[in-house]
């Protein structure tokens, strides 16, 4: 009877040294957690980038070092700016997906590590008609496990990793290999 009792003091005290040990882990930093944090809102969902709505984007802009593309929302559409061309690029299909985008991993930047963002490989903007940003994202490279993308909202100092087909499309847009 005393070997029974000893053995679920035993496991008693594992769970009670189990439970202190998580929440520790839980209260500590990100850089005690290999540089990264995942965000959630209070659903539980990943935390949204930006908050907007697709109804009060005026205009897009795709830019690359080399070049840009601006779309502006006309009566008929999207259209892009004169002498560009924003072939298989659906600019409401894109800003429908974009204004939900989120991140559920935020990285501490580490100088050694590549991430594709100095220069970012893509900077999207989207502004409102009185040409106000709504959003602005940095897109760097793939993440190394091949369905994330290297991310930075402008002004903010960590990195996020975003699903990579929420970057897809603009990024075939502006002929950027995109997996």
């Amino acid at each position: 009877m005393n070997a029974a009792r000893a053995g679920w003091s035993l496991l008693l005290a594992a769970g009670i040294g189990l439970s202190l040990w998580q929440w520790r882990e839980a209260t500590e930093s990100p850089q005690r957690h290999g540089g990264h944090t995942h965000l959630h809102d209070d659903s539980g969902k990943p935390a949204r980038l930006h908050a907007w709505s697709p109804a009060d984007a005026a205009q897009v802009v795709l830019a690359t070092p080399g070049a840009s593309l601006r779309l502006r929302r006309g009566a008929q559409g999207w259209v892009a700016a004169a002498g560009q061309t924003a072939d298989g690029f659906d600019a409401e299909e894109f800003l429908a997906l974009f204004s939900q985008a989120r991140s559920d991993r935020a990285l501490v930047p580490q100088p050694d590590q590549p991430y594709g963002l100095t220069p970012p490989q893509l900077r999207i903007e989207v502004l409102d008609a009185s040409g106000a940003k709504l959003a602005s994202l940095d897109v760097g490279e793939l993440a190394p496990d091949g369905l994330g993308r290297y991310v930075q909202v402008p002004g903010e100092p960590e990195i996020r990793i975003v699903p990579n087909y929420q970057t897809r499309a603009p990024l075939a847009a502006m002929a950027i290999a995109a997996p």
